[in-house]
C-alpha cells in the first residue's frame, strides 16, 4: 500500500524523522518516544519511500552504501535536512585498507560526508573528519547509547583469586585475510602467554570465527550473551583490538591496552598499547597497579575522542530539532536549506576539565612537598620561606653594593699607580 504524501512545511504537525536502520536500533533506542518528534525507521532504503513519506529529517548511520546515498539525494532533492549519526571510532584500516570503500574502487569512507550535517563522538574525531572535506558539517554530539555509563556508573565488582584481564575484538577483527591472520597472531601471542603466568585469568569476548580457530578455552561460560557492560563490572582491565569498546572501556574506569600487530596509525590513542609480543609482559604487568600518570593520559584520550563530560542524547535531540526548524522554514520559503557552521555550543565552552586522577602527591610520589596536605604547617612553611628569601635578597643586595664598591677601589688604584 502507498505511503500518502504529507506536506510538512507548517509548524503544527509533529515532525517526523526518517531513520535509515538496518539493525540499528540500539543506536536510535535513546530518541524513540520522544513528545518533540515521531522517529520512523526502516530498511526500505529507496529514495521512493523518502519521497513518499516526506519526512522533516533523514537521519543515517552511513552515507557510502549506495542506496543511502540516493536517499539523501532524494531528500536534497525536496529541502529536507540529512544528518549522519556516527555509530563507531575512525579505525585507520577501515579507512584505508578496506576492500569496500575507497582503497577497493568503493567511495571513500566520509571523504566526504553526504549529509548536510554529521554528529560526531568525540573533538578528535570531528578535528579529523574536517580536515577530510567536512567544514561547516560536523557537531559535537557524542555517542547516546553510552549514556548509561553517565548515569549509572559501572562498577567493578570485588572478586577472589587472580585479575581479571578481558580480552576482545571488534565485531570485524579485519577487512582482508591478511588482517585477519594478523589479529589471530596476535591473539594467539596473548593466549600463550597468559597460559605462562599467575598474574591474569583471561575473560575471552572475541569473534567466534577467531575463538574457534585458536581454540580458546573461556572460563566465565556464564557471561556468554550477557552484555558487554555486566562483563565489564567483573573486569579489572581491557585487552582489545581496534574497537568503540576502547570507549566503553575507559568510560568503565578500567584500565585498556591496545592490541594492534599491524601497527597501524591510531585515530585513538590509548594508555598502554601491544605492537609485538615483547610487549606483553611489560603492559600487562604494569595495567595490574597501573600508575597515576597513565591514568590521567587515559582520561585526557577518553574526553578529547568521546563528548562525555554530560550525556549525548540532549544534544542529539537539540540538534535534531534545530535541523528540523531550518529544513522547515527552508521549505515555506522554497528556498535551499543554510545551515549554520555550528549549531550545537561546546561543553564546558571547549575547555577540558583536569582528570579525577589528576592528583599531584599521586603523580609525583618522590616529591616530599606533595604529601602534606596540612594546610596550617603549609601555610607556616611558606611564611618561614618568604622571611628566608627576604633576608637572602636583603644580603645579596649588601654583596652587589660592597662588590660594586671593590670594583671601584679597585680602578681607582689601578690608575693611580
Amino acid at each position: 500500500m502507498p505511503i500518502q504524501t504529507h506536506n510538512r512545511s507548517t509548524k503544527s504537525e509533529k515532525p517526523i524523522v526518517l531513520a535509515l536502520s538496518r539493525n540499528q536500533h540500539h543506536h536510535l533506542a535513546s530518541i524513540a518516544g520522544i513528545p518533540e518528534f515521531n522517529l520512523i525507521e526502516t530498511d526500505d532504503w529507496r529514495p521512493e519511500y523518502v519521497r513518499d513519506l516526506n519526512p522533516d529529517l533523514l537521519l543515517t548511520l552511513s552515507s557510502e552504501w549506495y542506496e543511502a546515498f540516493a536517499c539523501i539525494q532524494e531528500a536534497r532533492n525536496l529541502f529536507i535536512p540529512s544528518l549522519y549519526l556516527m555509530d563507531g571510532i575512525l579505525e585507520w584500516r577501515h579507512q584505508w585498507e578496506n576492500p569496500l570503500w575507497g582503497a577497493g574502487g568503493g567511495a571513500p569512507y566520509n571523504q566526504p560526508i553526504f549529509t548536510d550535517k554529521a554528529a560526531c563522538l568525540g573533538r578528535r574525531s570531528m578535528r579529523t573528519l574536517e580536515t577530510w572535506g567536512n567544514i561547516n558539517k560536523c557537531e559535537l554530539v557524542g555517542m547516546p547509547r553510552f549514556d548509561h555509563y553517565l548515569e549509572n556508573p559501572v562498577k567493578v565488582l570485588p572478586h577472589e583469586g587472580r585479575k581479571r584481564l578481558l580480552v576482545m575484538t571488534a565485531n570485524t577483527p579485519g577487512f582482508s585475510p591478511e588482517q585477519i591472520s594478523v589479529v589471530a597472531q596476535s591473539l594467539t601471542d596473548v593466549r600463550n602467554f597468559l597460559s605462562t603466568q599467575e598474574t591474569w585469568e583471561p575473560i575471552w569476548r572475541v569473534h567466534k570465527d577467531m575463538e574457534k580457530r585458536l581454540g580458546l578455552i573461556d572460563n566465565f561460560t556464564e557471561l556468554r550473551g550477557k552484555p558487554l557492560r555486566a562483563v565489564l563490572s567483573l573486569a579489572d582491565a581491557v585487552l582489545t583490538t581496534p574497537s568503540t569498546v576502547i570507549l566503553e572501556s575507559m568510560l568503565s574506569g578500567l584500565p585498556t591496552a591496545l592490541l594492534d600487530y599491524s601497527n597501524s596509525p591510531q585515530y585513538i590513542q590509548t594508555a598502554w598499547v601491544i605492537n609485538a609480543q615483547a610487549h606483553l609482559p611489560v603492559v600487562l604487568g604494569e595495567m595490574g597497579n597501573p600508575p597515576a600518570r597513565r591514568k590521567v593520559f587515559q582520561d585526557e584520550i577518553l574526553h578529547d575522542c568521546l563528548e562525555c563530560y554530560t550525556t549525548a542524547s540532549p544534544r542529539l535531540i537539540n540538534l535534531i530539532v534545530e535541523l528540523i526548524g531550518i529544513g522547515r522554514n527552508a521549505r515555506y520559503q522554497k528556498e535551499t536549506p543554510k545551515f549554520p557552521r555550528r549549531i550545537l555550543p561546546l561543553d564546558m565552552d571547549g575547555f577540558a576539565i583536569p582528570s579525577e586522577n589528576f592528583n599531584l602527591s599521586l603523580l609525583y610520589p618522590e616529591h616530599p612537598i606533595f604529601k602534606n596536605s596540612d594546610v596550617q604547617a603549609l601555610q607556616h612553611l611558606v611564611t618561614q620561606l618568604m622571611v628566608e628569601n627576604r633576608d637572602l635578597r636583603s644580603q645579596l643586595k649588601k654583596s652587589r653594593i660592597i662588590n660594586n664598591v671593590m670594583k671601584i677601589l679597585r680602578r681607582f688604584f689601578k690608575k693611580g699607580k
